[in-house]
């Protein structure tokens, strides 16, 4: 499976092992820096940084702007299934947030992510990052997104880490035209 992993800096280990693939790190990449061509032409496309509730830029370390939803908007997604372990993707009324509205103008297969504020373990893998390796790893065996999403639920359950699994248990699946497509950005 050709995955790309974006991260923030300091999660690059567990988005490393979860992905599986050394992932681009946010610093030393930035906003102005990051170009989105780089998306286009992965089976699994994999995002590990900072949302923020409506916001329009997801960020890196140290709150550095690591990528816009307009740079999303521009890629090239095509065929590509897209795992989201960052915070506020959608709002916790499942309503689509700017970043997935403008993921899904990227055309991808699929968008897998979660409302709200999404765990991980500070020394280990555990919430997102283990559910994100349960489901790569159910995708490269063959099974749907549907399914390996599914199944990788099903997995992390049987691994109960209270707040941290609760949260992941919320993770599902997009498809982009079940999503609104934003003309111009909403007004600030």
């Amino acid at each position: 499976m050709h995955t790309f992993a974006y991260c923030s800096a300091s999660f690059r280990h567990f988005v490393r092992r979860a992905a599986g693939t050394s992932p681009i790190l946010c610093p030393p990449t930035t906003i102005a820096t990051f170009d989105p061509v780089l998306l286009a032409g992965y089976d699994l496309v994999w995002f590990k940084l900072h949302g923020r509730e409506g916001d329009r830029t997801w960020y890196g370390d140290h709150l550095t702007p690591a990528l816009s939803a307009d740079q999303l908007a521009q890629a090239d997604l095509e065929g590509a299934v897209v795992f989201v372990s960052n915070c506020w993707l959608c709002h916790n009324d499942g309503h689509p947030g700017p970043m997935l509205t403008a993921l899904a103008q990227a055309n991808p297969k699929a968008i897998v992510g979660g409302p709200g504020t999404n765990y991980a373990l500070p020394d280990r893998l555990g919430g997102t990052d283990l559910l994100g390796l349960y489901f790569r790893v159910f995708l490269q065996i063959g099974f749907a997104t549907y399914n390996a999403l599914r199944l990788a639920k099903l997995r992390l359950m049987l691994k109960r880490q209270d707040h941290v699994t609760e949260d992941t248990l919320a993770f599902r699946i997009w498809k982009p035209i079940e999503l609104p497509v934003l003309d111009t950005p909403p007004a600030a």
